[in-house]
């Protein structure tokens, strides 16, 4: 995911709040004929989605994603979302799914508030008017999307873009297919970064722009400094946009972290050491959880070449049975073949460790980064292996040395997955610096995934639940939608949205406009679409049956 910055607009004095109504969300569709939001290859109908092109297909989960943010969000100016569809970056070391920028920025000030950069759907919805009428840019879209034509295709160079079997996924029903990316996750986070869920300081630098305050910025704060982001001057900001220890203070948010994030799952070391790590995992054998991580450790000794504990040698029959092995990252130096992390972990496997932890050595250009470990396609690793970046391996190499120690996987008590011990939600600021990533994005320690990581994960589902997103967005002022979803000016009685980013209302909102949308005029066709979405809601104990019976009855009322 990226984010792109603007220039400012204009400057305004933010005088008063506009009376709430819910927003409308309009997409303007800026691809060429047969390209993109109107490709007219032919798809077949899936996941709820009843589009018989791709181009179409697109088209409905755009319109999906722009009424559900706008049954979710209150404004009385007409927000405007451009989407298009390009060739993006796609490398293997980045790989770009879209990307956002709000069109344009206002500054506001006033009521105790210093002049603050707004994105410019916000400003208006502060404001309580379209800021661009009566101007010049009257008509200007809000958003500028777009979003990576090459995704699932083949490079120039002949590697797939996305890696083998991907591909977009147009379903609308939260069930996106291994390997494929889901287009309305895509979309609606990235409408989300151009409703505000985005700073807009240099993080090259740390400058802000303009010299200027953001909105969302206002709410970060780093835990090493132990200042908020503009108590720090640009060289203090820029130190901050690494290490993983800069959070979001909302107080909305921090609210409802314990509503949407899981306990906290550790790596715990006992015995001569005493910590809670953070780890990663491999793209081989099994996942390493509390039931298959649990034991003394113990340093591998392969007894050959510079370094006895890489395991890139056999390790003695039965010399780690029954224990967690501890292996240093690396092998040989060249010309000799490098050793994969895979034959490290079957060899501590085939002389009897239960599991291994592979710890860094500083053999990578950024030691302290987390590790992917990736497949060997001809081993086939049987036991768990973890990864420690450099600063953690080197406590449990010397505590190693001086006493016995004991691993296991295991949750953290009071401390919750994606927030500091604190409570607050923690930003994406990795160890390595990554514009158009970091900072404007929760953390990837988030557990379970959120929408607003830099990544979309298969196990999201953009359709029904928002997370920590609208509640960001109350702490930069966007109102929410109080009510309930509406199919035409009907009440459902199921919330728009709910404390911890559960929005049924909103999904079914939004459904009912697709089944508006495609019915082909057919008054059964469209009561058929609706009543069948809401019986899945039902079915999924996500509505009850008086709910059920008010939107049946609320889709009675419309004609298509």
């Amino acid at each position: 995911m990226t984010m792109k910055k603007t220039l400012l607009a204009s400057l305004l004095a933010l005088a008063c709040f506009g009376a709430a109504q819910a927003a409308e969300i309009v997409p303007v569709n800026a691809d060429p004929a047969n390209q993109g939001l109107n490709d007219p290859t032919p798809l077949a109908p899936a996941g709820g989605n009843p589009g018989t092109t791709i181009g179409e297909q697109r088209r409905i989960v755009y319109q999906y994603a722009a009424d559900m943010w706008g049954a979710v969000l209150e404004s009385p100016a007409q927000i405007r979302v451009q989407a298009s569809f390009a060739p993006l970056q796609c490398i293997p070391t980045r790989q770009v799914l879209g990307s956002a920028r709000a069109n344009p920025l206002y500054i506001l000030s006033g009521d105790g508030l210093p002049q603050t950069i707004f994105h410019g759907a916000l400003a208006d919805a502060l404001i309580g008017r379209d800021l661009d009428e009566g101007t010049a840019n009257a008509g200007r879209v809000d958003i500028i999307s777009q979003f990576n034509s090459s995704w699932g295709k083949t490079n120039p160079d002949g590697t797939p873009c996305g890696g083998a079997g991907s591909g977009w996924y147009y379903g609308l029903d939260g069930n996106t297919p291994a390997g494929l990316t889901s287009f309305l996750d895509t979309v609606m986070h990235e409408i989300a970064h151009g409703l505000g869920f985005s700073g807009f300081g240099n993080v090259s630098t740390g400058a802000p722009l303009a010299g200027l305050p953001d909105i969302f910025s206002m709410f970060a704060y780093d835990n090493v400094s132990h200042k908020g982001w503009y108590e720090m001057d640009d060289a203090g900001r820029r130190a901050a946009l690494i290490g993983n220890n800069v959070v979001f203070q909302g107080p909305t948010t921090t609210a409802e972290v314990p509503l949407v994030l899981d306990e906290k799952i550790a790596l715990r070391m006992s015995g001569a050491l005493t910590a809670n790590y953070d780890y990663s995992t491999a793209a081989f054998g099994p996942v390493p959880s509390a039931a298959n991580f649990s034991g003394s450790l113990v340093l591998a000794n392969d007894g050959a070449g510079p370094d006895t504990a890489d395991a890139c040698e056999p390790l003695p029959a039965g010399s780690l049975t029954g224990k967690i092995a501890f292996i240093n990252r690396g092998g040989p130096p060249a010309p000799a073949p490098s050793c994969g992390f895979e034959l490290k972990t079957v060899n501590a496997q085939n002389a009897g460790a239960i599991a291994v932890i592979i710890g860094n050595v500083a053999t990578s250009a950024n030691p302290n980064a987390p590790l992917t470990m990736a497949d060997d396609p001809t081993l086939t690793a049987t036991i768990p292996a973890a990864h420690l970046i450099l600063n953690d391996a080197n406590a449990v190499r010397a505590a190693l040395g001086g006493g016995a120690v004991t691993a296991a996987i295991g949750p953290v008590p009071g401390v919750l997955a994606g927030a500091d011990v604190a409570g607050y939600a923690r930003l994406y600021v990795p160890a390595t610096l990554t514009p158009g990533s970091t900072f404007s994005h929760f953390d990837v320690s988030a557990t379970p995934n959120t929408l607003m990581e830099p990544a979309i994960n298969d196990s999201l589902a953009a359709n029904a639940f928002l997370d920590l997103t609208p509640a960001l967005f109350t702490d930069e002022g966007w109102t929410l939608n109080p009510g309930n979803g509406k199919i035409g000016d009907c009440d459902t009685g199921i919330d728009a949205v709910e404390p911890g980013g559960m929005a049924i209302g909103a999904g079914m909102q939004a459904f009912a406009r697709v089944c508006l949308n495609n019915a082909g005029g057919s008054r059964a066709n469209y009561l058929r679409c609706v009543t069948d979405q809401a019986t899945k809601l039902k079915n999924a104990g996500l509505i009850n049956t008086t709910q059920f019976s008010k939107v049946r009855t609320c889709a009675s009322k419309v004609t298509p």
